[in-house]
């Protein structure tokens, strides 16, 4: 080899080693990320078709939201199994920009409808062949400079004041803009459209709903954050003229409101102390009130607050929270209306609770059910304690209290008598009951766990008498109705994590 072929090999060498060294900050990082959570219900109040303890309900959550015909006196044990798996695919061309993207399978076994064999379209029947992928994730997510963040897509969307008006995946743009302590998020997503409903419109965006999202947090120090939000729900779709009797047309009139939320939260910690709360409030209109005053405006003005405490003593944590969401008593035509609105999907998952009140945390798969679902019209005092027993093994135990703030008209009444202002008398009681429970849990491995949850609620004088014999009974027969079997569940678990 000449000394000139000796000279070109080295600085072809150079160069490709330099070629190598600058690779890793061009390349193209492929991220996978998941989970899996299979579970087995022993309960007369979860359902496997996910079907809501309270199926009638209105937009604003005024209506008749505690219908109890799912559990009934002659109640029997539902026992089913599901799972659902999440996939998560990033493409990550740098660190200033990314694509996320999630998938989800939900299976229950045997199939979600009476003749299995007829529809296999979730695979849970005989040779599982399914199709059942569903997008929940997908939105890019880039930055412009250091300060300033995108996101724009179907992406989750949690709110400041403990997701109490919205805890969803959404379609949304999201902006955050940094500026030291301070951090400004601002949001609009369309989570609804009258021709979604096969509605005929003029054109888009005449008829919709719509949030608007302003988040302003600062961080006081390391310790301690504040925020300050405000949340436009807008719902302007155009609906039929409310009729003489309630039909389905008039019943959506109700829909179409207005509701402005503020909202105030906070966090600090004092050592092993840890404090947390918010306080929000609402005011806002819709374009019709009850049937009778059909083009007539009701107002809203609803209340929520909560505040939260934990602290560690050696390898347990003990915790205790309030909550308030304001419920709604007032049934006459173009009255103040009261009620906590929520976007239709939120949570409260500070509770620890499983039967009373939706929470997302203690949940896995989408048949677990809740009372308040959506979370309104509730005040709830809970209790608990976490505890690591060995560095695999853990407890914790719960106990909470609920009455509810507004409780006429929310029993013995179908949703269309409750517009109506038919039927409606008092609870024997605001006191909706006492839930108690407890979650055991061991990590087999790193990624995999195995859970035994248990849940017990004893009902109080809130539902004495309320029960119906069946989802068709009337207002009459449901007047004259015994007390409901109190609500419990019983879960296996287990959970794997990537």
């Amino acid at each position: 080899m000449t000394k000139f072929q000796k000279q070109m090999l080295t600085i072809a060498a150079a160069g490709a080693l330099t070629a190598v060294t600058a690779l890793p900050a061009m390349a193209f990082e492929n991220e996978f990320h998941g989970m899996y959570t299979f579970k087995t219900y022993f309960s007369n109040f979860d359902k496997g078709d996910g079907a809501a303890i309270n199926p009638a309900t209105v937009f604003s959550n005024d209506g008749p939201v505690s219908v109890i015909s799912n559990f009934n006196k002659q109640r029997k044990v539902n026992n089913y199994m599901d799972q659902r798996a999440r996939i998560q695919y990033i493409a990550k061309a740098s660190d200033d920009l990314k694509m996320v993207t999630q998938f989800e399978m939900n299976t229950r076994f045997g199939g979600v409808t009476t003749n299995a064999y007829a529809n296999k379209s979730d695979g849970g029947t005989l040779d599982t062949d399914g199709t059942n992928i569903w997008t929940k994730h997908l939105y890019l997510d880039f930055n412009v400079g250091k300060n300033f963040n995108t996101k724009v897509g179907l992406m989750p969307y949690k709110d400041t004041i403990k997701g109490l008006l919205i805890d969803a995946d959404v379609p949304a743009i999201y902006t955050t803009t940094k500026l030291g302590a301070y951090s400004l998020g601002l949001g609009f997503s369309r989570f609804d459209e009258n021709e979604q409903k096969a509605t005929t419109t003029t054109r888009l965006g005449d008829q919709a709903a719509d949030l608007f999202i302003m988040d302003n947090t600062y961080a006081v120090n390391k310790d301690t954050k504040v925020a300050l939000s405000y949340y436009l729900l807008a719902n302007y779709k155009n609906v039929a003229a409310a009729a003489a009797t309630a039909t389905a047309a008039s019943v959506s009139a109700r829909d179409r409101i207005i509701i402005h939320t503020l909202g105030l939260s906070g966090q600090t910690k004092m050592g092993g102390l840890n404090l947390s709360g918010f306080a929000a409030m609402q005011a806002g209109y819709s374009a019709a009130g009850t049937v009778a005053s059909a083009g007539k405006k009701t107002n809203y003005h609803g209340y929520a607050a909560n505040v939260a405490a934990d602290m560690k003593m050696g390898s347990s944590k003990l915790k205790t929270a309030l909550l308030y969401a304001s419920g709604n008593n007032n049934t006459a035509p173009d009255a103040q209306n009261r009620g906590w609105v929520t976007s239709g999907v939120n949570s409260y998952n500070e509770s620890g609770m499983m039967i009373v009140a939706r929470n997302t945390s203690m949940g896995g798969t989408g048949t677990d059910n809740a009372i308040r679902k959506p979370v309104s019209n509730i005040a709830l005092a809970t209790f608990g304690v976490d505890a690591d027993i060995t560095e695999k093994f853990f407890t914790n135990a719960n106990v909470g209290f609920a009455w509810a703030p507004a409780s006429q008209a929310e029993q013995h009444i179908d949703l269309a008598q409750a517009i109506a202002g038919a039927g409606s008398r008092n609870n024997n009681s605001d006191f909706m009951g006492t839930e108690m429970n407890m979650e055991v849990g061991y990590k087999l491995y790193k990624n995999l766990t195995l859970k035994a949850q248990a849940a017990y609620m004893v009902l109080g004088g809130y539902y004495k008498n309320s029960a119906c014999n069946d989802a068709a009974s009337t207002a009459a027969t449901c007047v004259s109705a015994t007390t409901p079997q109190n609500p419990y569940t019983m879960r296996l678990q287990a959970s794997y994590t990537f």
